[in-house]
């Protein structure tokens, strides 16, 4: 349920803007990280006849991203080498690979050494990841020439490795290095690294040379996936949060903290956040689920609280807003509906395919067509009408685990597999 101060006003503008016009699946869940796509006719049942390609990609749990004809992802090679691969949207053919050497470093049994998802737009491709203990960004052309690389360009401390992904607004490239010395009382820092500082800083997009930077408390290191916000006068902002310092609005030429809603959070922010029409929801959580979340209401240079949901909050799953409903896919498969933004339950399911109800869900739901598609480690793809009746399509097996985040274009869902990437749609890509 929520607890919401919202008026009817607001309801109806998210109605009308919650549902994006086409655009490049350029980021972490297409158009700004909302997860909807414009593709027309995806099918919900996976056939060989509606599979148009599929390849053997290579370990990493980054998304595809999508730009004109190409498909391009992060992934692990051998020998301490990973990759930004780029295939032809027609046939899945590689057309370039721009390959990197990094060192390894501790991560959790569930991430990857290529979690973050690039971030492409007209003139470039952009990859933020870690090596060894610091932070590496790096933009390629779209041919894969490097075009500038910044090595070590801010110190980071494991504790699950990392997975934030690249985000660009207004010229400046989004780098975050947070986290934490310690946790439950056990050091997870070196003698080496006490006096490390965790920061965020903006590059320049056109040189990688380093605009602004600011200095943050050590936090729970954080995996959510920043939002960008129009504000007025022209300017926009970027929406970040960790346990520490809550969520914030960060100027994106400067900097400069707009606002800041912070509660006093005990949870990691893993999820990214529901972002439409100056309504933002942001959730919190640990290894079994969400624990606390935050609806904001924002103005210019501040955040009101509108409410929280507190009852089926996912943690790593980031939520889907369509219409005026708001779904959420828990971690452990409960899906759960609800009114946008009364918060009355529409209704709350076990997303259940053909390996039953144990199966855990990191990758976050995408939906398009009237049909929500949900990703299971299990390697399903459990299809689920849009709409206030719980309705289950078709649950489709593939050949491994799944924990990235499909990708929706070209007439097609691109799912991502532990070994493959599946092109499933139309056999000829729509173009935008």
């Amino acid at each position: 349920m929520i607890r919401s101060l919202l008026t009817t006003t607001t309801l109806l503008a998210l109605a009308s803007t919650s549902l994006l016009h086409a655009e490049e699946w350029s980021r972490f869940r297409g158009p700004n990280g909302n997860g909807v796509g414009d593709a027309k006719n995806l099918p919900a049942t996976f056939t060989d006849e509606n599979t148009a390609w599929s390849v053997k990609l290579g370990k990493g749990w980054s998304s595809p991203v999508l730009w004109q004809d190409k498909v391009i992802a992060t992934v692990e090679t051998d020998g301490g080498h990973r990759a930004v691969v780029c295939l032809s949207a027609a046939d899945g053919k590689e057309l370039w690979k721009h390959e990197e050497t990094f060192q390894s470093h501790q991560q959790h049994k569930f991430n990857s050494f290529a979690s973050s998802s690039p971030f492409v737009d007209a003139d470039r491709i952009y990859i933020n990841w870690t090596s060894g203990d610091s932070v590496a960004a790096l933009a390629l052309d779209h041919n894969g020439k490097l075009l500038w690389r910044r090595d070590n360009l801010s110190p980071y401390v494991h504790e699950h490795g990392s997975g934030c992904s690249a985000i660009v607004a207004d010229g400046v490239m989004l780098v975050r290095s947070e986290f934490s010395l310690e946790k439950n009382g056990k050091s997870l820092a070196t003698p080496e690294q006490v006096d490390w500082k965790p920061s965020l800083l903006g590059l320049d997009t056109a040189t990688g040379k380093t605009l602004w930077k600011i200095d943050l408390p050590h936090t729970l290191n954080p995996y959510s996936t920043p939002v960008v916000r129009d504000v007025p006068g022209g300017k926009k902002e970027f929406i970040v949060a960790n346990t520490t310092s809550g969520v914030m609005g960060l100027d994106t030429k400067t900097g400069k903290i707009n606002w800041q809603h912070n509660p006093g959070l005990r949870q990691r922010s893993v999820g990214s956040f529901v972002l439409a029409d100056n309504m933002l929801f942001a959730a919190f959580g640990s290894g079994d689920g969400g624990k606390e979340s935050a609806l904001l209401k924002l103005g210019n240079g501040k955040a009101e609280e509108a409410g929280s949901i507190i009852k089926n909050i996912p943690y790593v799953p980031t939520p889907l807003l369509i219409g005026d409903r708001l779904y959420m896919l828990k971690d452990g498969g409960i899906l759960t509906c609800l009114k946008w933004p009364s918060g009355e339950e529409v209704y709350s399911e076990r997303v259940v395919g053909g390996s039953g109800g144990s199966t855990k869900y990191f990758a976050s739901p995408v939906a398009a067509d009237g049909k929500i598609f949900c990703c299971s480690q299990t390697g399903e793809v459990v299809v689920v009408k849009t709409g206030d009746k719980f309705e289950i399509l078709a649950a489709n097996k593939l050949d491994s685990p799944i924990n990235a985040t499909p990708a929706i274009g070209h007439g097609r869902i691109y799912v991502r597999t532990q070994d493959s990437l599946y092109a499933i749609g139309a056999k000829t890509p729509v173009l935008p």
